[in-house]
């Protein structure tokens, strides 16, 4: 039996949506507890298998395709002058447009960052690891680390905001309480980017 045929075969015996949520639920048992476990995004394809509203192949192609989304906050080991803040923008956009990334810089005036990383996982997580390491970083914390079927900024190599104190942790009051499944506070923010970032942030 060829490689065509045995596919055929399978989706045949997976005709019905029973069929399909116990091949997910037998697949999914087997990762339980392991790396392999599939994640929100991944379970969110796999629903939509079994309810018939994609094939295999079109839950393939949406994984190979997916965005990774990390987001962290940070704190600057010292001031940034506008010439620095300049500086860091430039070098991050730069490097984001060889790696195909995109995303958010949020720098207040109390020297704390908030960050949208998106991409591949691949570049995104190495990214995030150099951040990491980077002096100019410290109390790095990581808010979110989740796959979706699209990008959030996909106009910057990095969209950047400055924002005043009561601004900033308002937003990060909010991402943190998210993060942790607490009430979450009314936002004063009007700035366009940041209200972009809170509405895709909800909906993980």
């Amino acid at each position: 039996m060829t490689v065509g045929e045995t596919q055929e075969k399978i989706m045949k015996e997976l005709a019905s949506e029973a069929q399909r949520r116990r091949a997910i639920a037998w697949a999914v048992s087997l990762t339980t507890d392991t790396k392999l476990a599939p994640t929100p995004y991944e379970l969110e394809l796999l629903e939509h298998y079994a309810i018939g509203e994609l094939t295999l192949d079109e839950v393939l192609y949406r994984l190979d395709s997916r965005v990774q989304h990390l987001l962290y906050r940070s704190k600057a080991t010292g001031h940034f002058s506008p010439e620095q803040l300049t500086e860091l923008l430039e070098q991050a956009r730069a490097n984001n447009a060889r790696c195909q990334l995109t995303g958010l810089l949020c720098y207040a005036s109390t020297g704390d960052f908030v960050q949208v990383l998106e991409g591949s996982a691949l570049e995104v997580h190495a990214l995030y690891k150099r951040i990491q390491q980077d002096s100019r970083h410290q109390h790095v914390q990581l808010l979110r680390d989740q796959a979706t079927a699209e990008r959030w900024f996909p106009d910057w190599q990095m969209a950047f905001v400055q924002a005043d104190a009561p601004e900033f942790f308002w937003l990060v009051g909010y991402l943190e309480a998210h993060s942790n499944n607490l009430p979450l506070p009314q936002l004063p923010i009007t700035e366009p980017h940041l209200r972009t970032l809170l509405a895709q942030f909800s909906n993980l």
